[in-house]
C-alpha cells in the first residue's frame, strides 16, 4: 500500500509539469540600445518536465508570440537546449520599439510577466553648435555622444556641409577627400559617437553635424589653423673677393621665447632679500667679535704690564753721609745717615 502511495505522488509530481518562478509577479529589467538584455524565467521545481512554452509581447490589447514577430527575426535565443527547466529569453540589438510587457507561459497557463524598458540614445548637446579648432597636418576630434554611455543609437551618421548641403562622411563616405581619414574616436563605449579625422587641411574647415535621428543631432564648426612653421634667418657672410667669391649661409633656428611666469620672479627677490639679510647679520657679527676681541687684548697687555712693572722694582741702600763742616774728630752715627729708595727699572 506504501508503494502505491509512493508511485502516486511521483506520477502528480510529473503530471503538474513546470510551476515557473514568480507565478503571476511582474519583473522589471532595463536594457539599453544595442546591447542585449535577458528576460528571466525557469521552473521552481528544477526536476520537473517541460512541455511547452511561449514567449509573448504585449501590443495593444494583444499577445503576440515573439517568435512569429518578423521585428524579432534573429534576434531571440532560448536557453532550454542547455539546461530544460531554464525558459529565459535572450533579446540582442535592442531597440526602443523592443520596450514593453512580456510574458512567460507554460501550457498548464500558469506565467510570469517581465517589463522591459529600453535606454535609448539623447545626445549631450542636442542641438546645440560646439566650436572646434584644429591644425593643419594634425588631428582633432569633433565631440558627440549619448547621455548613456552604454546606449547605441540604433542609427548613426556623421554629414559635412559642402555645396550647399550636408553630405556624409561616415559610415559611408559621399566625399572622397574624408576616404581613410575619417573613424570613432572610441569604438569601445557605445554611447561615444565622437568623430577622429587625421592629417587635417584647410579644406576640412566647416560645418559638421552628428546626426542620430530628426529629434537628435549636434552641429560641431570646425575651425583650421595653420600650423605654426619654424622661423629661420639666413645669415650671409662674403668672403674677401681676392680669397673667394663664395658666400657662406649659416641657418640660424628661432627657438619661441617663453614667457616667465610672475611668481618666478617674486621668489626670486624673496631669495635675493633673505640672502642679503644673512650676509649683512654675518658682517655685523664679525665686527662685533672683532671688537671683543681687540678690547680682550687691550686688557691682557695693560695686566701684564703692571705684573712687569711689580716684578721689576729693585730696592738698594743708598749711605748718604753729610760732609758739612764738621771737625774732623767728630764722628757722627752711621745709622743715621741710612736712607732707603726705590728704583723703578724699565727693561
Amino acid at each position: 500500500m506504501r508503494d502505491c502511495l509512493y508511485l502516486f505522488l511521483f506520477m502528480l509530481h510529473f503530471s503538474t509539469g513546470c510551476i515557473v518562478s514568480n507565478e503571476q509577479q511582474t519583473i522589471v529589467i532595463t536594457g539599453y540600445t544595442g546591447a542585449s538584455v535577458v528576460l528571466p524565467c525557469s521552473c521552481a521545481d528544477p526536476q520537473s518536465t517541460v512541455g511547452t512554452f511561449t514567449w509573448h509581447f504585449q501590443q495593444g490589447n494583444q499577445w503576440i508570440q515573439v517568435f512569429q514577430d518578423e521585428k524579432y527575426s534573429g534576434r531571440l535565443v532560448l536557453f532550454d537546449e542547455l539546461s530544460p527547466t531554464n525558459l529565459s529569453l535572450l533579446i540582442s540589438d535592442l531597440r526602443t520599439n523592443d520596450q514593453g510587457y512580456y510574458r512567460c507561459m507554460t501550457e498548464t497557463n500558469i506565467f510570469t510577466d517581465v517589463v522591459l524598458n529600453v535606454k535609448g540614445c539623447d545626445l549631450v548637446e542636442n542641438r546645440r553648435t560646439v566650436v572646434v579648432t584644429g591644425y593643419s597636418g594634425e588631428s582633432v576630434v569633433l565631440p558627440c555622444s549619448c547621455t548613456e554611455l552604454l546606449a547605441k543609437p540604433e542609427h548613426i551618421q556623421w554629414k559635412y556641409f559642402k555645396e550647399h548641403q550636408y553630405k556624409e562622411i561616415y559610415p559611408n563616405k559621399q566625399i572622397e577627400n574624408y576616404k581613410n581619414r575619417v573613424k570613432m574616436f572610441n569604438p569601445n563605449t557605445p554611447g561615444n559617437l565622437s568623430l577622429h579625422i587625421s592629417a587635417l587641411t584647410t579644406e576640412d574647415q566647416g560645418d559638421y553635424q552628428c546626426f542620430v535621428s530628426s529629434q537628435q543631432l549636434i552641429f560641431v564648426r570646425l575651425h583650421v589653423e595653420e600650423k605654426t612653421p619654424v622661423h629661420t634667418i639666413s645669415l650671409t657672410t662674403h668672403q674677401p673677393s681676392h680669397l673667394t667669391q663664395d658666400s657662406t649661409t649659416l641657418q640660424l633656428e628661432l627657438i619661441p621665447q617663453h614667457h616667465t611666469p610672475q611668481f618666478v620672479f617674486i621668489l626670486l627677490g624673496v631669495f635675493c632679500s633673505v640672502l642679503f639679510l644673512a650676509l649683512l647679520a654675518f658682517i655685523c657679527w664679525r665686527c662685533i667679535g672683532s671688537r671683543n676681541a681687540k678690547k680682550v687684548t687691550t686688557d691682557g697687555e695693560e695686566l701684564k704690564r703692571e705684573q712687569d712693572n711689580q716684578d721689576d722694582v729693585m730696592y738698594s741702600t743708598v749711605v748718604h753721609v753729610k760732609t758739612a763742616s764738621t771737625p774732623a774728630h767728630t764722628h757722627s752715627d752711621p745709622a743715621e745717615l741710612t736712607e732707603y729708595a726705590s728704583i723703578n727699572i724699565k727693561p
